[in-house]
C-alpha cells in the first residue's frame, strides 16, 4: 500500500471535477432488474445495454480475475469490468485532474485517508438505503472501524476481506531446546518472557526468541491509542498510553537493538535464515509462499495474537481490502450493487475465504474454511484466530500516517539506545505538532 505525495494543484483539480459531477448518481437504466425504469409494470423488458466501468486498483490486487472479474461476469453479464493500476500516469491525482474518474476503486481500510483530502469517497449510506443494503452484515466493530475513517460517521468502504494476524512461531527451535510450545490467548508478557527462553547462540548462530510486529498501527490500534486529541487537534502521544506501548516494545529488547537486526527483514529471518522462534504479524499464509517453505523443511504452526492483561481476547486493529465508490462517478447505482455483492455474496465470500481472502461477514459456517485452498494450512491452529474480537478504534485522522513515521521513528530511537522513553516521546510530541502545522498550513 503506497503512500503518495498529493500536489495542491491535483487536489484543486479534483474538487472541480467531483463538484461537476455530483449529479450523476442516478439509477442505472436498466441496472437493477433489467426494465426501462419509465415504462409500466406491464411493460416488455428490454435488453440491458452493455456497459464498461473502470476498477481502480489503487493498493494491490494480486489477482483481479480470480477475486473479482470472474465473478462480475458470472452475476453481471452485462458489465466489463476494465482494470487500471496504480503506476505512473495513472496514479489517482493524475487521474482525477484528465478528469477521468473510476467508477469503483480497490484501497485498503487504513488507506482510506490518502482518499479524503482529495474528497475522493461518497458516503455509502444513502446507496445502501435505496438499495436495501443491510450493513449488519458485518461485525459491528467492522462497521466501526470503517466509520472512523469520516469526522461525520460517514461509510466511505465496503470489506471484501479482512487480514489475519497471528503468533507463529517455529517448531524445530522449540524442539531444539526442549521448551514448550506458544498457546492460544497469551499476554504480550507471557510471549515475551517465553521468548527469553529461546533467545540465546548455539553453533554459531543466534536464535531470537520474540520478534513483535514491524508496523507501530498493530499495537496502536490494539491500545486504541489516538495521535491527535480530537477536542485540541494537537498531538496526543506524550501520554501514559503511549508511554506503556514503547515500553512493551522495550521489553522485547532487553538490550539496545543491534546494528546488525536494525534494517533487516523480520519475514526474512523467520523463513529464510530461520534464527527467530516466534513472531506477531500478518498470517504469512496470506502473503506468502509457505507452501515452498514447507517442501523446504520449514516446520511450523500459529496461535492466537498476543493479547493485553486488560484486554484479553482483543486482537489488533481491524485490517482490510475493498471497495470506495468516488465523486463523480457515471455509474454509481451499478457500481454500489457490484461491489454489495462481491462483498456479500456468499458463494463469492466462501470460495475467497478459501483462498485466504478471509470474510468480513458474521458468517461462522463460510469462516470454518479459511484457508481450506492453501495445503500449508492443513493441521494448523487457523480456527482459532477466529474466536478474538476487534479492539475499539480511536478516530482516524488525514495527518495520521505522518504522526505514525514520526511515531515509529522515536521508537526506533529508543530501542536502539539513543534516547529513553520519556524523551522519545516528547520529542515525537513536538515533531507531530510541527509537521501538523507545516501541513494545515498549505
Amino acid at each position: 500500500m503506497k503512500a503518495r505525495t498529493i500536489g495542491i494543484g491535483a487536489a484543486v483539480l479534483a474538487l472541480g471535477l467531483f463538484a461537476a459531477g455530483c449529479g450523476s448518481q442516478e439509477k442505472e437504466n436498466g441496472a437493477e432488474d433489467g426494465k426501462d425504469p419509465k415504462a409500466g409494470t406491464n411493460a416488455q423488458t428490454k435488453p440491458v445495454e452493455p456497459v464498461t466501468l473502470k476498477f481502480y486498483a489503487h493498493t494491490v490486487l494480486d489477482d483481479f480475475e480470480k477475486y473479482i472479474n470472474q465473478f462480475v461476469k458470472k452475476k453481471f453479464p452485462h458489465v466489463t469490468l476494465q482494470l487500471v493500476k496504480n503506476e505512473k500516469g495513472t496514479t489517482i491525482e493524475e487521474l482525477l485532474a484528465a478528469g477521468d474518474v473510476p467508477d469503483i476503486i480497490w484501497e485498503g481500510l487504513t488507506n482510506i485517508h490518502l482518499l479524503t483530502p482529495l474528497k475522493v469517497p461518497i458516503d455509502l449510506t444513502p446507496l445502501a438505503k435505496k438499495h436495501g443494503f443491510d450493513f449488519g452484515k458485518y461485525d459491528p466493530k467492522l462497521v466501526d472501524s470503517i466509520k472512523s475513517y469520516s469526522d461525520q460517521g460517514h461509510l466511505y468502504y465496503l470489506p471484501y476481506n479482512v487480514l489475519a494476524f497471528a503468533l507463529q512461531y517455529n517448531k524445530d527451535i522449540f524442539d531444539k531446546f526442549g521448551v514448550t510450545y506458544p498457546k492460544d490467548n497469551m499476554t504480550w508478557d507471557e510471549v515475551i518472557e517465553l521468548g527469553k527462553k529461546l533467545t540465546r547462540p548455539d553453533n554459531g548462530v543466534n536464535y531470537i526468541g520474540f520478534r513483535p510486529p514491524g508496523a507501530l498501527n498493530r499495537l496502536q490500534m490494539q491500545m486504541g491509542l489516538p495521535y491527535l486529541d480530537a477536542k485540541t487537534g494537537k498531538a496526543a502521544v506524550a501520554t501514559d498510553g503511549w508511554k506503556s506501548l514503547f515500553e512493551l516494545m522495550q521489553r522485547t529488547y532487553p538490550e539496545p537493538m543491534p546494528q546488525a537486526q536494525r534494517n533487516i527483514s523480520t519475514r526474512d529471518e523467520f523463513l529464510k535464515t530461520r534464527n527467530v522462534a516466534m513472531i506477531a504479524e500478518i498470517l504469512y499464509l496470506q502473503n506468502s509462499d509457505m507452501v515452498g517453505a514447507e517442501k523446504d523443511g520449514f516446520r511450523w504452526d500459529l496461535v492466537t495474537y498476543p493479547t493485553l492483561k486488560d484486554k484479553p481476547n482483543v486482537n489488533t486493529g481491524l485490517f482490510s481490502d475493498g471497495f470506495v465508490l468516488p465523486q463523480g462517478g457515471k455509474h454509481a447505482d451499478l457500481a454500489f450493487q457490484i461491489i454489495s455483492y462481491l462483498s456479500t455474496d456468499p458463494e463469492v465470500q466462501l470460495e475467497a475465504t478459501k483462498n485466504g481472502r478471509v470474510t468480513g461477514l458474521k458468517d461462522k459456517a463460510i469462516l470454518e474454511h479459511a484457508f481450506e485452498n492453501n495445503p500449508a494450512a492443513k493441521g494448523k491452529n487457523v480456527k482459532s484466530l477466529f474466536n478474538q474480537t476487534y479492539p475499539n478504534i480511536p478516530p482516524v485522522t488525514i495527518y495520521d500516517r505522518e504522526a505514525m513515521t514520526i511515531v515509529q521513528n522515536q521508537l526506533m530511537e529508543v530501542l536502539k539506545g539513543n534516547t529513553d522513553v520519556n524523551s522519545g516521546l516528547k520529542r515525537a510530541e513536538e515533531e507531530v505538532d510541527k509537521k501538523l502545522a507545516e501541513l494545515k498550513a498549505r
